[in-house]
């Protein structure tokens, strides 16, 4: 059993024409393949959304995006502009440790998902940057916070095991973060983005880290078959349109 899965990250609504029709024709060539994004593919900032919305978003669902997690861009403290942030998003974006306080969540923002593809399922926990910290005085104010990625990560990779051939972060978070991420026996993979590095970790003892550069410059490429046999590689994305 080999699962193959793509993913990109910090796009910042930067995927060219180009880019676009070279993702759709690797996912071709994988039939069965999974189309993930570690964060911040919109262009909004953190705390602004774009009246016209986010084309991206809407470029990634006709890309076959299967989820992405929540990067500080996606993300915001009041639901109005949640909501109008993630509206073109049609596919589920993911944060395991956001928090409602006050409104609910958009029903677009889950916390994991169980996906199949031939032979195996794979689940994919969501973590995003902790923009409002509970403890933050912000929090007094804010619908939404963010926990620590490393108090509830662990339970969940836990639970969705048990469902899981496959269990997956798709990390907006520290790489000092996704290193811990990585250590946790429960955890087989670890997708990043944030530090807009394009590299691949591959630490002893622990799951591979995968990161995919940002502004589409690549697309990671990560074939595995177990937690010791993972491999990617970062495949350069075209820049024209």
């Amino acid at each position: 059993m080999v699962v193959t899965i793509f993913h990109t990250a910090d796009l910042h609504n930067r995927l060219t024409p180009a880019a676009a029709r070279q993702l759709a024709e690797l996912k071709r060539q994988h039939p069965g393949s999974l189309l993930l994004d570690a964060g911040d593919a919109v262009a909004a900032w953190n705390l602004t959304y774009r009246m016209m919305g986010e084309p991206i978003l809407r470029a990634m669902a006709d890309l076959g995006y299967s989820a992405m997690a929540m990067g500080n861009r996606e993300s915001h403290p009041l639901r109005p502009a949640l909501e109008r942030k993630l509206r073109d998003a049609s596919f589920p974006v993911l944060a395991a440790n956001i928090r409602a306080q006050r409104s609910p969540l958009p029903e677009v923002v889950r916390s994991h998902v169980l996906l199949s593809v031939p032979g195996a399922r794979v689940g994919v926990i969501g973590l995003a940057p902790q923009m409002v910290r509970p403890s933050s005085v912000w929090a007094r104010v804010a619908d939404y916070v963010f926990e620590d990625p490393l108090e509830v990560a662990p339970e969940l990779a836990v639970r969705l095991r048990e469902d899981a051939d496959l269990v997956v972060c798709l990390s907006h978070a520290s790489e000092e973060t996704n290193r811990e991420l990585a250590a946790l026996p429960e955890v087989d993979l670890v997708l990043g983005g944030h530090c807009h590095h394009a590299r691949v970790v591959a630490e002893p003892g622990g799951a591979l880290i995968v990161y995919p550069g940002r502004h589409g410059s690549h697309v990671a490429k990560t074939e595995w078959t177990s937690r010791a046999d993972a491999r990617s590689e970062l495949i350069p994305l075209e820049r024209g349109r």
